[in-house]
């Protein structure tokens, strides 16, 4: 360090500073670069919590309102859900709201009673020390007649980055989804797939050996979706729109702006292929000729979900989804302050509406 200083000390007549005040000088230098280097940014912090709201209310009498509180930056907590008091009108009736007794995680309420679409929905949400908040929404028009063709395709597996590596080639169950109507700009769609696992048999299956399988059949539950990794025109994976897969209701859903075929708003989702031979008994003739005593095959029927979102769900997503997915590390601050959408004033989260469309259970052949 010390001949880094008398080094730094030379000039060109190759006289030398004392190096004391040499040593002044440098430290100098390095505290006007580190101190040029800061800038003091202030950021507005909530002295009281928000109450956050998240519901998709539609038409199929099935609906929550889910209601948490934010903690505040600055001070104590004012309040919990437990405080908030909810008051709901559909053109300007009031609706009845009672507490979800079987939610364990959080305070929830269902409204009592079904919606019709072109309805003005406002919630109003009202604790002693917060904030009160306010929503509108209206519920969407119910989706014309929807066709959903099955079939099986060629995906490829990811890199990091998102692109499609065609050496890692597999197959998903694609649904491909049309509705019959030209997409518009704000025209927002929503599909969830719900599964149940189902065997048959071929041949003479003994009793003890399929009631194993029988107990285990018929249980619904959410199929997880996946991106459809295939190469596309131009080399690389389409919009963020197009991979917006989302939690709702306890299951992923694909959340998209309808694509135009044939002037119809088109939509797909993947899931994994299902059909597995789980056991089989043979056995050889006298004459040398193998056959099937029995087979027990392994399989899913599948319901699909299709929604017409309200466009204040399709931007709460969207945006929490940028948030979510980003790549860089947002824990260590290195991206900027991300925007997130909300529709409640004086408040956060989400109120929306749907309309939905659902399938019978049916098998894919």
């Amino acid at each position: 360090m010390n001949r880094f200083f008398t080094s730094l000390c030379y000039v060109q007549n190759d006289s030398l500073l004392s190096f004391r005040a040499c040593r002044g000088i440098f430290l100098l230098v390095v505290f006007l670069v580190a101190v040029s280097c800061e800038k003091e940014t202030e950021f507005p912090a909530d002295k009281d919590g928000r109450i956050f709201v998240s519901a998709m209310l539609g038409t199929d009498g099935k609906d929550r309102i889910s209601i948490t509180v934010s903690q505040p930056a600055l001070g104590e907590e004012d309040a919990t859900a437990e405080d908030v008091t909810l008051y709901l009108e559909a053109d300007g009736d009031n609706i009845e709201l009672v507490r979800d007794m079987d939610d364990k995680e959080g305070v929830s309420y269902i409204p009592q009673g079904t919606f019709s679409p072109g309805q003005k929905l406002v919630l109003r949400a009202e604790a002693d020390g917060l904030p009160s908040a306010k929503a509108e929404t209206i519920v969407p028009a119910p989706l014309p007649h929807v066709t959903i063709t099955p079939k099986i395709v060629e995906s490829y597996r990811q890199d990091e980055l998102g692109q499609p590596m065609p050496d890692y080639p597999y197959q998903r169950q694609n649904f491909h989804i049309v509705i019959d109507e030209e997409p518009e700009e704000d025209f927002y769609y929503g599909v969830q797939v719900i599964r149940q696992l189902v065997y048959y048999k071929v041949g003479d299956v003994p009793d003890y050996k399929w009631d194993d399988y029988a107990e285990n059949m018929g249980i619904p539950e959410y199929d997880n979706l996946y991106v459809n990794a295939g190469p596309s025109e131009s080399g690389s994976l389409s919009s963020i729109e197009t991979e917006l897969i989302v939690d709702h209701d306890g299951g992923p859903m694909r959340v998209a702006i309808g694509e135009s075929e044939d002037g119809k708003a088109a939509i797909d989702v993947y899931v994994s292929v299902t059909e597995h031979l789980m056991r089989s008994a043979r056995y050889t003739s006298k004459d040398g000729v193998e056959e099937l005593v029995y087979a027990v095959f392994e399989l899913y029927e599948y319901k699909l979900k299709v929604f017409r979102l309200s466009p204040e769900i399709f931007h709460f997503f969207r945006g929490r989804y940028v948030v979510e997915e980003s790549l860089a590390p947002i824990h260590l601050g290195f991206t900027p302050v991300t925007y997130t959408y909300t529709n409640v004033e004086g408040g956060l989260g989400m109120f929306g509406a749907v309309s939905m469309y659902e399938t019978d259970w049916f098998r894919v052949n």
